[in-house]
């Protein structure tokens, strides 16, 4: 058996010494340096980890840290490769525990792997990292991030930065044992992140139907309503106040009068009910769920001083809300985003799974000087889940009985995701959800930005937010009245419109689509052929070459397809479409007519819904009725 080469202190077995072994490591630091100049400056004044260098079987630099081996003593580039080959092809990122000497990030990025983003507890073992072995080609790369130190949660906002969604996450053990609960909470963190996609990936298999529905109904709103685009900084320095609809709502809403004449009010659609009874209107209402039951939170009310807020893909009857005007925020669907290409991109608004955080955005967008919350509990302070007069509440309390009574509609909310324990505001606990716990996440992250403005909460009992401090009413009643500025404000917004020629472009590009779409429907039909005629030659042992080479020119054809994104968006992931890895190239073919079949069910569903023109659609029927169907 052969034994393990005995460690070498330092890096001179490789580079000739402590002069080559200085100038490497001052190549990697001017590497990481070029990108980040912060962080080279901390790994530059930091003592480096007592790694164990020595040479591995392959020759190729490996080491140990505390004992334990960080790669492979035989072949430490091998071992990342095969490492790597274990990443989903779901995944689009990856978090690494540890940099070590950078075999595993480079197997990684020269993969699948999109971004990349390298978490250290401490500064000493990157330090060590790079006087290790050179790599300023991995250190230069912009597909690679890092968190190094502080707290464990900031690798939230770094994932939410570099635009990851579907992370896997890989470790180096040796690392990881530097500081284990550093590591474990990042690891915690990761899987909240990780879990909120899996929310995302639900709700689009329950409702990406209906909102592809909604959008084709809604289209003539597209070339009529102006986008949010138009609101920036149109309130500039003015406070405002997000009217969320947990129980703490009630505490704030008793002020609401003295608190109008001081700042905006926004208002989210489930809180709306509870505003109107105390007879004030919203300054703007924000409504951006394409949910049937969200609608209902609206139904029966009106308030014709507010700006409504929405996405074309809602409900078509929050379009006949009796308000003073409307304005449509960014689509958050492929479909919605093509169409609006063509009249002009509305403006993003912030979606973190709460109609809370596109309110948080939109008074950001507005140029809110600063923000208060009220109702933003994401908790059940007192076993409440909701305002008092919210549809909620009220659902609960009319379904009640002798024998399931209001109590027993609350606890089923309380219940519905799994539960926690977490610091409140007043210094207690709370008890919340992980659901609700993502929600917070949002607003953590958001507020980490150094251009995000200053925000309180009114609410003491609710969930602790990191960078949202509690403030009382008397500190939001100190600020000084500024309604006449807000409605001189509001007057200037509701004769803002489209252009005349927009109808005319939204058309065209309506047209564009159906054709594109009927050619991807016919092609991967074909493609689905190819694939089925492909297995039965290969059962035949007969020559397969030329199947193989339509097969991939559908697919360049389709990668290369601006219409990709919106037939891809009723695919259910690739994990559950296809399942298991292929073993052979039999299942390959046969997964991939699954796939191609697929796509084709999405581009004939969107033809099927889609009008020919957007002048020709119904947007509205005298009844919304029941939710349809989902299924495609």
């Amino acid at each position: 058996m052969n034994s393990t080469p005995p460690p070498q202190s330092g890096a001179s077995a490789f580079s000739g010494g402590a002069g080559a072994s200085a100038a490497l490591y001052r190549r990697n630091l001017a590497a990481l340096g070029g990108r980040l100049p912060q962080l080279a400056a901390l790994v530059d004044g930091a003592v480096p980890a007592p790694f164990e260098v020595f040479a591995a079987k392959s020759g190729a630099p490996s080491a140990k840290l505390g004992g334990l081996a960080l790669h492979s003593a035989y072949d430490p580039a091998g071992e990342a490769v095969r490492t790597a080959s274990a990443l989903p092809p779901s995944a689009d990122s990856c978090v690494l525990l540890g940099l070590g000497l950078g075999y595993l990030a480079e197997a990684l990025l020269s993969g699948a792997a999109d971004r990349l983003i390298v978490c250290e507890a401490s500064a000493s073992t990157l330090r060590a990292s790079l006087e290790a072995r050179g790599m300023s080609a991995l250190l230069a790369d912009e597909r690679l991030g890092f968190v190094v130190g502080g707290d464990p949660d900031a690798v939230l906002a770094a994932m939410d930065r570099s635009g990851v969604r579907r992370p896997e996450i890989f470790g180096i053990a040796a690392i990881e044992n530097t500081d284990e609960a550093w590591y474990k909470a990042v690891r915690a963190a990761v899987k909240r992140f990780s879990d909120k996609e899996c929310i995302n990936e639900n709700t689009l298999k329950r409702f990406g139907g209906r909102w592809v529905r909604n959008l084709s109904r809604n289209l003539p709103l597209l070339a009529s309503l102006p986008g949010t685009s138009l609101l920036e900084g149109r309130f500039a320095g003015i406070p405002a106040l997000v009217l969320a609809a947990g129980p703490s709502l009630d505490e704030v809403l008793p002020h609401i009068e003295e608190l109008r004449g001081r700042m905006l009010i926004v208002c989210v659609d489930t809180a709306l009910r509870s505003l109107l009874r105390y007879g004030i209107e919203p300054d703007f209402l924000v409504v951006v769920d394409p949910q049937y039951w969200n609608w209902r939170h609206l139904e029966g009310l009106e308030a014709p001083g507010s700006i409504l807020i929405s996405e074309s893909a809602a409900w078509p009857a929050v379009f006949r809300f009796r308000c003073r005007a409307a304005f449509l925020c960014g689509s958050l669907f492929p479909l919605g985003r093509y169409l609006e290409n063509s009249v002009g991109p509305k403006g993003e608004l912030g979606a973190g799974g709460s109609v809370a955080t596109s309110a948080w955005d939109l008074c950001r967008l507005l140029g809110a000087g600063r923000i208060y919350m009220a109702g933003l509990d994401l908790a059940f302070p007192g076993g409440s889940t909701h305002a008092k007069a919210s549809l909620f509440e009220q659902r609960a309390l009319s379904a009640g009985g002798r024998l399931r009574g209001a109590s027993t509609e609350e606890a089923a909310s309380l219940f519905s995701a799994p539960s926690r324990e977490l610091p409140a505001y007043d210094g207690s606990t709370v008890h919340s959800d992980e659901r609700l716990s993502l929600y917070a996440w949002w607003f953590e992250s958001r507020l980490a930005r150094p251009e995000s403005p200053k925000t309180w909460n009114l609410g003491s009992r609710g969930m602790r937010i990191p960078g949202m401090p509690h403030a009382s009413l008397a500190e939001a009643l100190s600020s000084p009245p500024v309604r006449p500025q807000i409605e001189e404000g509001l007057s200037e917004l509701s004769g803002l419109s489209m252009d005349a020629e927009a109808p005319e472009r939204l058309d065209s590009a309506l047209r564009s689509l159906r054709s594109q779409l009927a050619l991807v429907a016919a092609s991967a039909e074909s493609a689905a052929a190819t694939a089925e005629k492909a297995q039965t030659l290969l059962l035949k042992r007969e020559e397969i070459g030329s199947c193989l080479d339509r097969l991939d020119a559908f697919d360049s054809n389709l990668r290369a397809n601006e219409i990709r994104d919106v037939v891809g968006f009723l695919l259910p992931p690739l994990r559950e479409l296809v399942g298991f890895k292929p073993r052979n190239l039999a299942e390959s073919l046969a997964q991939s007519r699954k796939l191609y079949m697929s796509i084709a069910g999405s581009a004939r569903f969107h033809l099927g819904i889609l009008p020919e023109r957007a002048g020709g659609a119904s947007t509205f029927s005298n009844n919304p009725g029941t939710p349809a169907d989902n299924k495609w």
